[in-house]
């Protein structure tokens, strides 16, 4: 379990990266509202998480490919929803940046993902 979730935590800041990349292009270069481009941003995220988790971190081989975007669909779409919610909290009645709140709403979602991800879509 350590080596699994060392490997989710390197494969999360790359996927973190590209999240954030997307996210701060979005809002700042094509002027979309922070909800939307924090969707976008976390879409593009796990993309690269799902095809880098899947055969580094749990190693799986697992044949029935669509079983598993399922599921991995439906773990980091529950993500999508409780980020969105604590983000809208966070900018509007809290009045945090949405860039730090953005930040801050991927440190919640990547502990969420991994037992997510680990109990339901690669579990052996």
């Amino acid at each position: 379990m350590k080596k699994q979730f060392s490997r989710f935590i390197v494969i999360g800041l790359i996927s973190t990266l590209v999240n954030y990349l997307i996210f701060f292009g979005a809002l700042h270069y094509l002027s979309l509202q922070y909800l939307v481009a924090s969707a976008i941003g976390f879409i593009g995220g796990v993309i690269v998480g799902f095809f880098c988790n899947k055969s580094w971190t749990f190693e799986s081989r697992d044949t029935k490919s669509r079983d598993i975007v399922v599921k991995y669909s439906a773990v980091y779409l529950a993500s999508l929803v409780i980020g969105m919610i604590c983000l809208k909290i966070m900018v509007d009645f809290l009045y945090f940046s949405p860039e730090l709140a953005n930040f801050l709403v991927i440190g919640v979602t990547t502990c969420t993902n991994f037992v997510g991800v680990k109990t339901f879509v690669f579990k052996k």
